[in-house]
């Protein structure tokens, strides 16, 4: 029950504060201690938890305050509450309205617990675990020398920091998980290592990653930035981490992304085993090639994306079934991307690079992406015809079309892959109907000649140059629909049917050729 002097028993028998004169009571300093506004303990034992509910004040500061318990601040109306050296089981501040919360040099073993609470500042310093709960604050929260896992759910700020790293060896790397957080302006995880991060549903201007090492691949799901995302330095063992459902509408910079691997020393045999170990002894220092780190981004939409590696990190970011609103840089370094799925790309920084060749596509494609496919070179088509580079355009569309009509079943693979490609080259190569229509003029004139009608054409012996002369001219009479100059014996029935055929050919072929070719002149 409520006590005349500001204290009160609470559950358990425990005795919960109401004001400052009854904590300063409560601490030994006397009630006078705590008659203004703002109240210091500094040094002093508590027998018991200290339980301080309703308490409204200016400043309270608890320096090297050892209580035999927790310490629970709840239901408070703070302007600045300092907790510095506080010894306790653990540290509660719930349902409280603080202006500046700042927790210091807290024990590695003491939990420090924020819930359903108000803020405009919090800075937490070198403590152990943290737990932050449904809690606003207005202004920034920091948290500095991390020394314990740390666990935010339900947070709003403007600005979030998680800087410097307190520990070192395994036991003291902590795991980082942020759930449902927004922070209006930036997010920044800076000179950590972390056993792991994972950020799920976070909402954020922008998010940084600076010099962060982790011993897990990195977790991030509905990540959703307005300005960037940007990892520089990160250091992972295996895979660099996968983002899923996440959205960037500015930039997703990847930079200078390591993997750590454990040297093994070499074991050189000795003895009988030196002398009978095949093969020569390779050179000191020798090592394979790295295998490279992959980023994936799944299920997600960014606006544009920028890679660079080091020399001795080769990195791949993956897009699986992800969308780039913008484009792809050129990556920098030995850094690719890959494209898996629906995954789609409206543009790709092409930089001085020309599409004329097969080798020409083909070196590009092998430098910007892990392998050449049909999603690639979609997207650097679509490029192309962006930049009204037409005559490349349809350099890449043929070559999509042929690698798609080549993975189908035979029949198909023939009528698209040979007929529509070859043949009439998919109506965007001019060369591919005028090459078929003038190799039908050739095989048609040699079988002309060899078998040796109509007769009308002139000697037989096929060593007569004009005979020849004469054939050539008849099959392109036939093919292109000339119609006059035909020896008297070609116009039977039998010569008037196959010379329709050869003139429907020949309409095809020509027709296609020029139309080819006058789009290309009005683009």
């Amino acid at each position: 029950m409520d006590g005349a002097d500001g204290v009160r028993t609470g559950p358990g028998g425990n005795r919960v504060i109401n004001n400052l004169r009854a904590l300063a009571d409560a601490v030994g300093m006397g009630p006078t201690a705590g008659d203004g506004r703002d109240l210091l303990v500094r040094q002093r034992d508590v027998e018991g938890p200290l339980h301080l509910d309703r308490v409204s004040a200016d400043r309270l500061e608890l320096v090297h305050v050892d209580a035999a318990g927790i310490v629970a601040v709840r239901s408070c109306v703070i302007e600045e509450l300092v907790l510095d050296h506080c010894s306790a089981d653990a540290i509660l501040v719930t349902n409280s309205r603080i202006g500046r919360l700042t927790v210091r040099n807290a024990p590695v073993n003491c939990e420090i617990s924020i819930t359903e609470s108000t803020a405009s500042v919090i800075d937490v310093h070198s403590c152990g675990p943290l737990k932050v709960t449904n809690v606003r604050v207005g202004e920034s929260m920091q948290i500095a020398a991390v020394r314990g896992g740390v666990r935010l759910k339900g947070l709003r700020t403007a600005a979030l920091a998680m800087r410097s790293q307190a520990t070192s060896g395994r036991r003291g790397r902590p795991d980082v998980h942020l759930e449902h957080v927004r922070v209006t302006e930036s997010l920044v995880f800076d000179d950590l290592w972390l056993a792991s991060l994972t950020l799920r549903d976070i909402d954020a201007t922008s998010v940084e990653l600076r010099r962060v090492r982790l011993d897990s691949p990195l977790t991030g799901i509905g990540v959703h930035c307005s300005d960037f995302l940007r990892i520089n330095g990160m250091v992972v063992p295996g895979e660099a981490g996968c983002l899923e459902e996440s959205e960037v509408q500015g930039v997703i910079e990847v930079k200078g992304v390591r993997r750590i691997v454990a040297a093994v020393p070499r074991q050189r045999p000795t003895g009988a085993a030196a002398r009978t170990a095949p093969g020569p002894t390779p050179p000191a220092g020798s090592t394979p090639p790295p295998e490279p780190l992959e980023l994936t981004l799944r299920s997600s939409t960014v606006r544009r994306v920028r890679v660079t590696a080091e020399d001795d990190a080769p990195l791949v970011v993956g897009l699986d079934n992800s969308v780039v609103t913008e484009a792809l840089s050129m990556p920098s370094g030995p850094a690719r991307f890959r494209l898996a799925g629906d995954s789609t790309v409206q543009e790709v920084d092409l930089g001085s690079a020309v599409f004329r060749r097969s080798s020409q596509v083909n070196g590009f494609l092998e430098r910007v992406f892990t392998r050449v496919t049909a999603n690639s070179l979609e997207a650097v088509r679509t490029t192309l015809a962006r930049q009204r580079r037409t005559a490349e355009a349809d350099e890449l569309y043929y070559r999509i079309r042929q690698r798609e009509a080549a993975q189908t079943p035979w029949l198909r693979r023939w009528v698209g892959h040979g007929l529509l490609g070859g043949v009439f080259g998919w109506g965007v190569r001019a060369r591919n109907p005028a090459r078929a229509l003038v190799c039908g003029i050739l095989a048609t004139a040699v079988a002309l000649r060899l078998s040796g009608a109509p007769p009308g054409l002139g000697s037989q012996r096929l060593t007569d140059l004009s005979a020849a002369g004469k054939s050539l001219v008849f099959a392109c009479a036939l093919w292109l629909n000339v119609g006059v100059g035909a020896p008297s014996e070609a116009k039977t029935y039998d010569w008037t049917a196959m010379a329709v055929c050869f003139t429907i050919g020949g309409i095809i072929f020509t027709t296609l050729t020029v139309g080819i070719v006058i789009r290309k002149l009005v683009r």
